[in-house]
């Protein structure tokens, strides 16, 4: 976790310098005292870059200063203050989701100071869904339905979960299992790599597991739109949606290659490699060419790659995506989620 810490005063820097050394055993820790005019500057460039700010002052003068950037609690960093005498420790944004609430009460702890915190499911010791969503790995596809779960285990009422892989632990109060009919009428929450399109329509929140890999290969020199229009179209055909991915994987031949690392980059996921000696120790029926054997040293790319970064099963055999000059295979691994 990045986190930056910004101090006004004297009195505030001695603060920042305890929390750095003690935040710093599990996390990437800068700090700063800010000069006359330079809050807006410092705001800006680490609010998108960090996972986390802490304000040493008032509470006005952070808001004012991360209000112009706050995008979406899916993707805003945590933000705490602390007063200049570190009595409070107070999350004020991304409470959940970004780990501002846990964060608080870290810094609460290292300080000896009060944690505020004023999430409503916290303070009533109501199951949080984001919060857990977060744990799991799971990503919130729609989270303008967080609070309409969230209300409803507030006011004591059941809330419904269809998922399409086991969880592990016992139910928290209030939630059912895969209790309904066998369809997704009725659900409050489903959890799915599926991309269900009538879904997104409703108040249903969708949370999606990342656990399809992606193995691809092309020719050299393949333009993003290439790579991006292949993947998309077998997505597609599938039914999975685009969270649902986790990494892209390739031989080491391809580590370069522009069009699948603009692919990666615009869809921030890790490109991963292999030389062509790991992908041939795979044993398993995969698609063989005899043409790739040839340039490369391996019989196929895609499928060997995407078992190889998986560890998982093959879903999707090679497909030549219709001559686009790429080869993309799928694999998955189940997701291991628990309650607790």
């Amino acid at each position: 976790m990045k986190v930056s810490i910004i101090a006004f005063t004297d009195d505030g820097m001695e603060i920042a310098y305890k929390l750095s050394n003690s935040l710093s055993e599990a996390n990437d820790v800068d700090f700063a005292r800010c000069g006359k005019g330079a809050l807006s500057t410092w705001t800006e460039e680490h609010f998108s870059t960090n996972d986390a700010l802490i304000f040493i002052g008032a509470i006005g003068i952070a808001l004012r200063a991360i209000a112009p950037y706050i995008k979406t609690k899916t993707k805003d960093p945590a933000v705490v203050v602390v007063d200049e005498l570190g009595q409070f420790s107070i999350p004020i944004l991304s409470g959940h989701i970004g780990g501002a609430n846990e964060l608080a009460l870290q810094i609460a702890e290292d300080l000896g100071s009060i944690p505020v915190i004023t999430t409503a499911t916290d303070i009533n010791k109501v199951f949080a869904v984001d919060t857990w969503a977060k744990s799991q790995g799971l990503q919130i596809l729609n989270p303008q339905c967080i609070k309409l779960v969230s209300s409803k285990l507030l006011k004591g009422e059941s809330v419904h979960v269809k998922s399409d892989y086991p969880i592990q632990g016992n139910l928290p109060k209030n939630v059912y299992l895969n209790d309904l009919e066998d369809s997704n009428v009725g659900y409050d929450v489903i959890i799915t790599h599926k991309d269900l399109e009538n879904e997104r329509k409703n108040d249903t929140l969708l949370l999606v597991p990342q656990i399809i890999t992606v193995g691809i290969g092309c020719r050299k020199d393949i333009s993003f739109e290439s790579v991006e229009s292949s993947i998309l179209n077998i997505l597609k055909s599938e039914n999975y949606h685009i969270l649902s991915i986790n990494a892209l994987a390739s031989i080491d031949k391809k580590a370069n290659e522009k069009g699948i690392l603009e692919f990666a980059k615009k869809y921030d996921l890790p490109f991963n490699t292999y030389s062509a000696e790991e992908l041939n120790s795979l044993e398993g029926d995969f698609t063989k060419s005899e043409f790739v054997k040839s340039v490369v040293e391996v019989d196929n790319v895609c499928e060997r790659s995407a078992i190889m970064e998986s560890n998982g099963k093959l879903i999707r055999s090679k497909d030549t995506c219709d001559g686009a000059g790429v080869t993309v295979a799928l694999a998955i691994n189940d997701p291991n989620i628990s309650w607790e």
